[in-house]
């Protein structure tokens, strides 16, 4: 099934015409990724950048406290709709981190963790569909422990 939202109106004197685009064009979020009960945290957000200073991408962390869970996400802010590399990569301290990576059109992720308690790291990677130009960011320190 195809989902459409309203994208705008035009008016041609008493017909009025609706742009309908498909859900997929609407702009991604961590929050709408993630999912109900997800909020950002401290701290939870990064740029990916290249070493120019040319932003990619945000790698975002978020928590939900009902279920104790992590998630995380990756979005392209550039290369938007073109298969270009994206990863999201997750650590809860003391666990195997849990990571997405692949061409992706919008966004990596989100990758989930149960972390009630502990220390988290996150990171993230976005390349251009020529992959000649690539970025990283985040916070590889462990942190936003609780």
């Amino acid at each position: 099934m195809i989902k459409f939202v309203k994208a705008g109106a035009l008016t041609l004197g008493a017909i009025t015409a609706v742009a309908l685009l498909p859900a997929a064009a609407e702009a991604a979020s961590p929050q709408s990724l993630c999912g109900a009960g997800y909020t950002p945290i401290r701290d939870g957000s990064r740029a990916i950048k290249t070493k120019s200073g040319e932003q990619l991408g945000v790698t975002y962390v978020l928590y939900n406290r009902r279920n104790g869970k992590n998630c995380a996400v990756t979005i392209k802010t550039k290369y938007i709709g073109k298969p270009s590399f994206t990863f999201v990569r997750l650590t809860v301290k003391g666990k195997p981190e849990v990571s997405e990576g692949d061409n992706f059109v919008k966004y990596a992720g989100p990758v989930y963790q149960s972390g009630r308690g502990k220390c988290v790291s996150y990171w993230g990677n976005v390349s251009s569909p020529d992959n000649k130009k690539s970025a990283y960011g985040g916070r590889l320190k462990f942190d936003n422990c609780g």
